[in-house]
């Protein structure tokens, strides 16, 4: 065998090893830029609760405040979807039909949940032990729970507002009084964030707790510049509202 074969048998391991090593390090690379992308990644999964009946405003006034959070940062954002219990079309009260998005059997994990107020929200829906066990289970594991209108008393019928102070549609705030008399209900306010729940008043000012959640989470900047986008004045000082905090809780 001359020099040349010898000197070829000798690199081409060499040259294996250090392909090796190329191919390592370009993976690694990928596996870290991949990485570093998911950790500046927040996505917040926000369920909308609806049946049939669900009334228009509690519905599609939130949602249209959360959902525009992806415009605003399109990594950092708030995912809306609709889920019925057994996942099949829904009408609402005023006759939209609607296609939820997931059942109570498929639905994924729930950052926020929010429960707009429907025609049997003081009725037939407390009455539902599936719907109940399901809305209690999730507002447990949830970060941020918004009730609108009358969604109040399917969540306060679970006890999670027990000790609480809480809000609902004005005509039916004795009504919860007298349902649940250990929640302490306001008559003088728009919503009332006491911990991780806000309750609200719903109706035409469906949207304010909604910009609430965002300038929490995020900033007032954003708030209003989502307001903005949907021609509405957001100033959270000027809107009647209460926040327990250690001062004023009443628990």
């Amino acid at each position: 065998m001359n020099s040349i074969s010898k000197c070829f048998e000798l690199k081409l391991p060499f040259k294996f090893f250090l392909l090796g090593i190329l191919v390592f390090l370009n993976i690694s690379h990928k596996n870290a830029f991949s990485q570093s992308n998911n950790n500046s990644t927040k996505i917040l999964n926000a369920a909308f609760l609806c049946v049939d009946g669900v009334y228009n405003s509690e519905l599609m006034a939130p949602y249209d405040v959360l959902q525009h959070t992806f415009y605003r940062d399109s990594t950092n954002y708030i995912r809306c979807f609709i889920v019925t219990p057994d996942g099949k079309p829904i009408v609402t009260f005023e006759g939209i039909g609607i296609t939820p998005d997931y059942s109570f059997e498929n639905v994924p994990s729930v950052d926020i949940l929010i429960i707009p107020s429907t025609e049997t929200s003081m009725t037939a829906d407390l009455e539902n032990t599936i719907y109940i066990n399901w809305v209690k289970k999730t507002a447990e594991s949830a970060s941020n729970v918004i009730t609108v209108c009358d969604g109040a008393f399917p969540l306060a019928t679970t006890g999670a507002l027990n000790g609480r102070v809480a809000t609902t549609f004005p005509a039916d705030r004795n009504r919860l009084a007298e349902m649940f008399p250990e929640v302490t209900v306001k008559h003088d306010v728009n919503f009332v964030v006491d911990g991780k729940y806000i309750t609200s008043v719903g109706g035409a000012l469906s949207y304010e707790p909604a910009f609430y959640l965002v300038e929490k989470l995020y900033s007032t900047k954003n708030a209003k510049r989502i307001a903005k986008g949907l021609v509405w004045d957001w100033e959270l000082a000027e809107v009647p509202h209460l926040i327990i905090t250690k001062k004023t809780a009443t628990h």
